[in-house]
């Protein structure tokens, strides 16, 4: 077991059809101890298999999950939005974190959740901290499974910066207790009208049931999202092909 922390670029683009990409630089490596970077560094195979660079999925439409009509439908009543939550992902830091950070959440929503946040058992608000990139923020932080969650929002708008995990449990074998073992920091959120220029044709065929479908790798680092199709030699070019 190899315990670390990667250092990643990640961008999201979903289109209103669900199609869209993720692509995902990865960056460096982090060890908490000097133990684990030996143990990583005469893992030969396992450094080949884990390269860093950048990768490139492209999603059909109906493929790509997103979140922005499930937070969209969600009560505005405090107690009913908690018990929605509740009930179909559950109510704790996590979930708020999610429904809150690849996503275009509206001013009156975000804080409809960051008041569901703030009112779970234990939590503890701060209106002074800041995210790892330095932003400051107010920060709401939960221990949850042997570990600290810290949401840091924006002061005034309540938009999600991002999020730290710190150790708590001082039995953990992989990490001190006090250190960060995760961390997210968010930089932007847009509406734009179309994929980044030079960004290939979404692929085909959509997803039927949406989310339902097959991943393609082109090439090292370049991997489609589609719907199931049954060739046993299946043409990425054909693939790349604007489906009508």
């Amino acid at each position: 077991m190899y315990e670390r922390l990667v250092e990643a670029r990640r961008e999201v683009w979903i289109g209103e059809d669900r199609s869209g990409l993720i692509r995902s630089a990865r960056l460096g490596w982090s060890f908490f101890t000097e133990q684990q970077r030996e143990r990583w560094r005469s893992a030969l195979a396992q450094e080949q298999r884990e390269s860093l660079g950048v990768s490139m999925d492209l999603f059909a439409p109906r493929c790509l999950a997103g979140l922005s009509e499930f937070v969209a439908a969600l009560p505005h009543d405090p107690v009913e939005l908690a018990a929605a939550l509740d009930a179909t992902r559950g109510l704790d830091m996590h979930t708020i974190r999610e429904l809150m950070g690849e996503v275009l959440v509206p001013e009156q929503r975000r804080r409809e959740l960051y008041a569901v946040a703030a009112a779970l058992p234990g939590a503890q608000a701060s209106a002074a901290g800041e995210d790892q990139l330095g932003r400051a923020g107010r920060v709401l932080s939960r221990v949850e499974r042997d570990v600290r969650t810290e949401l840091i929002f924006d002061a005034d708008s309540l938009e999600l910066l991002g999020y730290r995990d710190v150790l708590v449990d001082p039995a953990a074998a992989y990490a001190p207790a006090g250190a960060v073992v995760g961390w997210t920091s968010y930089l932007t959120r847009e509406m734009v009208a179309a994929l980044q220029g030079g960004t290939p044709p979404v692929p085909g065929p959509p997803c039927s049931p949406p989310g339902a479908g097959r991943g393609t790798q082109v090439e090292a680092g370049f991997s489609l999202g589609t719907g199931y199709f049954t060739e046993l030699a299946p043409d990425p070019e054909r693939r790349l092909t604007p489906q009508r």
